[in-house]
Order: structure tokens, then sequence, then C-alpha cells
């Protein structure tokens, strides 16, 4: 089981925009990654979450929830990176923000078994992410992530 704590950590270090948004990792399990950030550093001059802001938390949401199930699979040499994706911003958030990012199993097995044989090839993976303002979904993101062996 990855450590959270210190993979957030790590993130942390490597992309400082994570500790200018406040961004902090929930939980992880079953290929679904829960994240948390407030609304303060992410807030827009109408007093809701920045669109920005939430298109980054969700792509970086999108490429977390990769990393850990890799390296939950013994993977620990992967790149991964955004091709495309699709946001849809359904109403404003005005508060603080939670983030799931999930894959489907199916989607994830046809990835990790290409990537098992040693499949340097460049493989696509759907990923998935919801933001949320208390109980209302804000935003959504699908993300077209290519995933291959460094």
């Amino acid at each position: 089981m990855i450590d959270l704590k210190k993979f957030e950590a790590e993130c942390r270090k490597d992309i400082p925009l994570l500790t200018a948004m406040d961004l902090s990792f929930g939980d992880y399990a079953d290929l679904a990654l829960t994240m948390q950030a407030p609304l303060a550093p992410n807030i827009n001059n109408k007093g809701t979450a920045f669109g920005g802001s939430i298109a980054s938390i969700c792509l970086f949401a999108g490429w977390a929830v990769a990393t850990i199930a890799f390296v939950e699979h013994g993977i620990h040499n992967t790149e991964i990176v955004v091709y495309r994706n699709e946001m849809t911003f359904e109403r404003p958030a005005r508060g603080n923000l939670t983030v799931n990012a999930f894959m489907k199993p199916a989607d994830f097995n046809a990835c990790l078994s290409r990537l098992e044989t040693g499949d340097t090839s460049r493989i696509r993976l759907d990923i998935h992410v919801e933001l949320f303002h208390g109980e209302d979904r804000c935003a959504t993101m699908k993300g077209l992530y290519v995933v291959w062996l460094k």
C-alpha cells in the first residue's frame, strides 16, 4: 500500500502549485482517489472556485490516481501525461472542494497487462474526475492520458 502522505509530500516538492492550491490527498482504494482543497487559495473575483484551479486540480488528480495505481501493482517506472481532456463546469463551487478521480477496472487492467509484458509503446488510459462542493457536483473531467515505461 502506498503511503499517501509521503506521496503527497513528494508531489508538493515537485509541483509547487499543489502547495499554493493547498491540495491534499484524502483516500485511495479500488482505483479511486479522493482529494480536498479549500476555496480560499482557489477563489476568483466572484467568490467561487477559479476555473483554472478546478482544471489544474482535476488534471493532477487524474495523473495521481494512475500513478498510485501502477505503483500499487509494482510498476514504478511509468511516464503518465495527459493527452486530451474534456472539462464540464456544471455549477459554481462556493466552498471547499472535494475531488474524486477514478478509472474503470477493465481500462486499467488492459493498460497494466501491456505494461507488465514490457510493452514500451504509448498506451492510452481513460480517467474520470468529479469535483464537488458539499453534495453538489460542480465539474467533471474525462481525461485521456498516455502511459509508457521509462
